[in-house]
């Protein structure tokens, strides 16, 4: 399912060289110090940045030749979400629906309201809690094959 091998990405004060293997049906986590390289391998993994060697494997292809729609198979939580603070659930449930073909609106407004997160307030207004929720909520929103969740749980209460 995913794959890196010899993953190389070099910084003036950091290098990464990584190799791993997830295989369908299995949970893995990175775990490390910070600046170990989590984040940086999540990147390498989503093209987000260029990798300075080493290959990316996703669904059997190289990471760069997946298409629009193998990239919707991939349910992402970063540490931003990239939705402008501006935008209500409405708004991002008409986004998710142009994005996603499998994006489940009923499920997904489902889980935001167990999880009580207003339908009309601005994100910008939104807890800490409550944003993090609201990415693993569109992470899960639309049948994603690959989860890639770089610390889903961060600003979530231990409750």
């Amino acid at each position: 399912m995913l794959q890196l091998k010899n993953v190389k990405k070099n910084y003036q004060d950091f290098q990464l060289d990584c190799s791993l293997e997830v295989k369908a049906g299995t949970v893995t986590g990175l775990i490390g110090a910070n600046g170990a390289g989590k984040s940086t391998t999540f990147k390498a993994i989503l093209d987000l940045i260029s990798i300075d060697g080493g290959e990316v494997t996703i669904f059997g292809k190289g990471h760069r030749q997946l298409t629009c729609r193998d990239k919707e198979d991939i349910g992402v939580v970063m540490a931003d979400t990239g939705f402008s603070g501006f935008l209500t659930i409405t708004g991002i449930v008409r986004i998710l629906n142009n994005m996603y073909h499998d994006f489940n609106k009923k499920e997904f407004l489902e889980r935001c309201s167990e999880c009580k997160l207003p339908q009309d307030k601005q994100l910008k207004d939104f807890s800490t809690g409550m944003r993090a929720r609201l990415n693993l909520i569109v992470a899960l929103s639309h049948n994603a094959r690959l989860l890639i969740l770089d610390e889903p749980t961060a600003g979530l209460d231990v409750i």
